[in-house]
């Protein structure tokens, strides 16, 4: 009796098109995060600008009030 082997054609690793599928879809999922991010660093910043002028309308109301005790020997 003859043996008879098949031939395995296994081909390793992977197409031209995949890499360039799995490219296309990290790169896309990139920009979808970038833009995600840069939204949240405007709101940051937005979000710092309205702390900071609330600060500064408490330092004034604070040394306003200050100002007015002075007039009664509490400072």
């Amino acid at each position: 009796m003859h043996r008879i082997s098949k031939k395995t054609n296994s081909k390793c690793g992977f197409t031209l098109t995949e890499m360039m599928i799995v490219v296309a879809i990290i790169i896309i999922i990139a920009a979808v995060v970038g833009v995600g991010i840069a939204d949240l660093i405007k709101a940051a910043n937005e979000s710092n600008d309205a702390v900071a002028a609330s600060s500064e309308s408490l330092k004034k109301q604070i040394n306003s009030s200050e100002t007015k005790l002075e007039g009664y020997n509490f400072g």
